[in-house]
């Protein structure tokens, strides 16, 4: 399994996420045994700062958008028809928007105090910018994350043959 480790702050959402529905286990059958029966609406954002070299040595460039070409494979996706409300849809150059890639997640504080397993979520043709959104069957901020805190995230997932 490869790893992708950002630096970034923890920064406030435009709460819309909170409004997408994410299925959980009971609903979606084909996913990994630790993905949860039920999330927690919304998600933590963590605005990227740092991007891990690895992204450039497998010809990607330092934005969060590269994701989207399916390089670094996620844990599993979620189809676009399966994410309730989900607002976004495929266009001309983004024939997959709105299906969602999700990758097994580690936030990290800098300091050393917490360390949190959750999931990335990123949907084809999101417009978040340079951020990456988690997911967890609790809410992640009530386990002692705060705006503004520096954070190490990592995905967990491993890279498409070139």
């Amino acid at each position: 399994m490869d790893e992708l480790e950002f630096e970034g702050v923890i920064a406030a959402g435009i709460g819309k996420h909170s409004e997408l529905i994410v299925p959980g286990r009971v609903v979606l059958r084909e996913t990994p045994h630790d993905w949860p029966e039920v999330l927690f609406p919304g998600s933590l954002n963590v605005r990227v700062e740092e991007y891990p070299e690895a992204l450039g040595r497998h010809g990607l460039l330092n934005r969060i958008a590269e994701l989207d070409k399916s390089l670094f494979r996620p844990a599993f996706e979620i189809p676009r028809e399966d994410l309730g409300n989900n607002q976004i849809y495929p266009r001309p150059g983004v024939p997959r928007g709105g299906d969602a890639q999700v990758w097994r997640a580690q936030i990290k504080t800098l300091d050393g105090s917490l360390t949190l397993m959750c999931w990335a979520l990123r949907r084809f043709g999101s417009g978040v910018g340079e951020q990456l959104e988690f997911v967890a069957a609790q809410k992640l901020r009530s386990l002692g994350l705060e705006d503004n805190q520096r954070v190490a995230v990592s995905l967990f997932g491993s890279w498409r043959d070139a």
